[in-house]
């Protein structure tokens, strides 16, 4: 299943939904804009809209968790791209603000869709609609990535600040409301992303069993996706990638696994140098934006039209090989990352007999599986592994020490919402 139908709706919901909820405040309404009562006759857009502001900003989001992470550097000329390289951005200059504006603002309007859903349908239809079940699905997949990168949110409009893990429990929460309205909708898909969804939330918890649980109920196969179009474009395909603006690359530890081709290929495997298809790369021997650094370019994303992957089966059963690693079936879990490697033609690990290898399979696998999909400062994080891989890279320019680990809060939240104090020493800015 793709998620928003069109996703050119997002843009244009985010304004008309926000001047749906504040209509009242306004003496003079411009007749050229919708209205509340406009809104009202167009539920489906409403519920798209809101879906599609949580889509998005995905490609966002991917860049700049990979910047966080070990995945990709900054080869261009751009301030927000090399400081979150270098790991030199805090609170109130992180340029991940605007993301996390707009995964607020989802949430709101997600809010305010459902009691518009209620005023117009009245509570018993829209508790069985599919239009709650879509605008629940997005408010929860808000809270799962505010949860996911940034250290704190807000939970509620004009609310106080929140921890990511309350966020995370939260999403939690919203994917079982959403899960069963679906249900009532004859949504099979809605409640299949949401349960895709808590999944991912419960790992990120720490709750592996009811992870594993959910993970086990998604099928081969399954994909929920972000929905980019002509009107609205994947900018990790337009910023970042060859034959593009080139802004960021991979970072220079994956280089020895990259081939010098005309062509688009693959990087190659750590454990037995073969071509791993999940990990399409192009590097042609050119340098990127800046002149001066080979640009050794993603391709798992190369038209601009292309979605972004946010849960599916291939993550619920990396989710169900952690769950077997931490209950010590290290046997099981590698027969899990096994079938996926066999998928794809790579061949098969020996199942470890310590921890410490039977953690460097599963890493190794989710960096291969989830290849800029924007988990992997998620993995270092919830690992405690970003120090330790940083300090590995030997790079004066990123240091382990002190680099950051998560996003800081928007700064403007704290600004205009009285529930927090605006004060530098009350914001979390979580460093190594």
């Amino acid at each position: 299943m793709n998620g928003s139908k069109t996703k050119g709706w997002a843009t244009a919901l985010v304004a008309v939904l926000a001047l749906g909820a504040c209509e009242s405040l306004l003496t003079v309404q411009d007749p050229q804009r919708y209205t509340a009562d406009d809104l009202d006759t167009a539920l489906p857009a409403v519920a798209n809209g809101v879906e599609g502001a949580i889509h998005s900003v995905m490609d966002g989001f991917v860049t700049y968790q990979a910047l966080l992470a070990d995945v990709y550097q900054h080869t261009g000329t751009w301030g927000g791209y090399d400081e979150v390289d270098h790991g030199r951005f805090q609170y109130g200059t992180s340029p991940m603000d605007g993301t996390h504006n707009a995964w607020l603002r989802a949430n709101w309007f997600a809010m305010d869709a459902e009691e518009r859903f209620k005023n117009v349908l009245g509570e018993s239809e829209a508790a069985s609609s599919p239009m709650t079940a879509q605008v629940r699905l997005g408010g929860a997949f808000a809270d799962l990535y505010m949860g996911l990168t940034f250290c704190e949110s807000v939970g509620q409009p004009s609310g106080p600040a929140i921890t990511d893990m309350d966020a995370l429990r939260q999403a939690v929460q919203e994917f079982t409301n959403a899960m069963q309205t679906a249900q009532s909708a004859g949504r099979s898909d809605y409640a299949m992303a949401a349960q895709a969804g808590r999944a991912q939330a419960n790992l990120l918890l720490g709750d592996l069993t009811a992870a594993a649980a959910d993970a086990s109920a998604i099928g081969d196969g399954y994909s929920y996706e972000a929905v980019f179009n002509q009107s609205s474009n994947n900018s990790v395909v337009l910023l970042t990638t060859k034959n593009f603006n080139e802004a960021a690359g991979l970072l220079h530890k994956w280089w020895d696994q990259i081939d010098i081709s005309d062509d688009p290929g693959f990087m190659r495997d750590p454990w037995t140098d073969e071509y791993d298809m999940r990990l399409p790369v192009y590097f042609d021997g050119e340098v990127a934006t800046d002149n001066e650094t080979p640009h050794y370019s993603q391709w798992k994303y190369n038209g601009l039209t292309d979605n972004i992957p946010m849960v599916h089966s291939d993550l619920m059963r990396l989710i169900e090989a952690e769950a077997a690693m931490s209950a010590g079936d290290y046997a099981g879990a590698t027969a899990i990352l096994n079938n996926l490697r066999d998928a794809v033609g790579l061949a098969p690990f020996e199942t470890p007999t310590d921890q410490g290898m039977m953690m460097d399979y599963l890493l190794s696998e989710r960096f291969a599986e989830l290849f800029m999909e924007g988990q992997r400062a998620a993995d270092l994080y919830r690992f405690g592994l970003t120090r330790q891989i940083f300090d590995a890279l030997d790079d004066d320019e990123r240091e382990g020490s002190d680099r950051p680990t998560k996003f800081t809060m928007t700064d403007s939240e704290p600004l205009y919402n009285d529930n927090i104090d605006d004060d530098l020493t009350k914001r979390c800015a979580p460093k190594t």
